[in-house]
């Protein structure tokens, strides 16, 4: 036989079910609010990577002697206007930096395809990329020799492991590590991952021409690369004092606005007018419209 509810049953269990309901709160409470803060944070880095939102930028890397282009280091810049740094860095917070990295990776392989001539490509790519079956599909398209460079940001877990993916990669990828000179760290990355390149750090660049104590750790630094075959290059040479200093203490190889500022494809592509008259170099003025700037 059944009865029906006149809502007296309801009314007795009512404070039970508030009380039951308030303790669900308390607990639940908190981690679904972090949860819809955080989906509000990574939204914009969704749409960033979904919508590819971002520009690849180039700049060269040239012979310190001649000026002859050797490469061109891929770099992003985003439509939002927020610096590079700060939207990896968010994306690596919110475990969306390999998707980040993926999407920026396959906008400067395309667009390399017009740079001039076959100089390597420099990509940055985290030591997690690296580690991912997903990086040597994305490097398939590539028409010229690749430079895959360490970002220093990161930590390396297992520097075996990490020479062992780029081998396995394909001929014609090597390694960089960036921020050589900045600390034991960078310095440990060097001899346990025996790179091509290794990017010197730009505080012991900037006006090393005017600091003699910079200028003996550089040459110990120099000598250390030769043991080890890798070659040097120097990051953000602006004043051509510093690159008389960094050629004359033994540095082949580096970039800067003395040569050029990263730039998207279209003005990257242009040559780049640089002329050894004598024992020095040349560029057009910084006012120059055809300077990349």
């Amino acid at each position: 036989m059944e009865f029906a509810d006149d809502g007296s049953g309801v009314e007795r269990r009512l404070p039970v079910l508030l009380e039951v309901g308030d303790v669900v709160a308390d607990v639940l409470g908190p981690g679904l609010r972090a949860h819809a803060a955080r989906e509000r944070a990574a939204q914009p880095i969704r749409t960033i990577v979904e919508e590819r939102l971002l520009t690849p930028h180039f700049q060269p890397i040239v012979a310190l002697d001649t000026g002859a282009i050797q490469g061109f280091e891929a770099l992003t810049r985003f439509a939002n206007g927020q610096g590079p740094d700060q939207v990896f860095k968010e994306a690596r917070l919110l475990d969306l930096g390999v998707a980040l990295e993926r999407v920026t990776l396959v906008a400067a392989i395309h667009e390399a395809h017009h740079l001039p001539g076959r100089p390597f490509l420099s990509l940055n790519v985290s030591p997690e990329l690296v580690l991912s079956p997903e990086l040597e599909p994305l490097l398939a398209s590539s028409r010229r020799p690749l430079v895959l460079e360490l970002s220093e940001h990161v930590p390396v877990d297992d520097y075996e492991a990490l020479r062992e993916s780029v081998t396995a990669i394909r001929p014609g990828v090597s390694l960089a590590v960036d921020d050589a000179g900045s600390g034991y760290a960078s310095l440990r990355h060097i001899l346990a991952l025996r790179p091509a390149y290794a990017k010197l750090d730009l505080t012991l660049v900037r006006e090393i021409d005017r600091d003699p104590a910079r200028q003996a750790l550089l040459v110990g630094l120099v000598e250390f690369s030769r043991e080890l075959g890798c070659q040097l290059v120097a990051e953000g040479i602006e004043r051509e004092e510093e690159r008389e200093s960094l050629l004359r203490l033994g540095v082949a190889m580096g970039q800067g606005f003395l040569f050029g500022r990263p730039q998207p494809i279209r003005a990257a592509a242009e040559p780049l007018e640089l002329h050894p008259p004598g024992n020095g170099l040349t560029t057009r003025s910084a006012a120059s419209p055809r300077r990349w700037l």
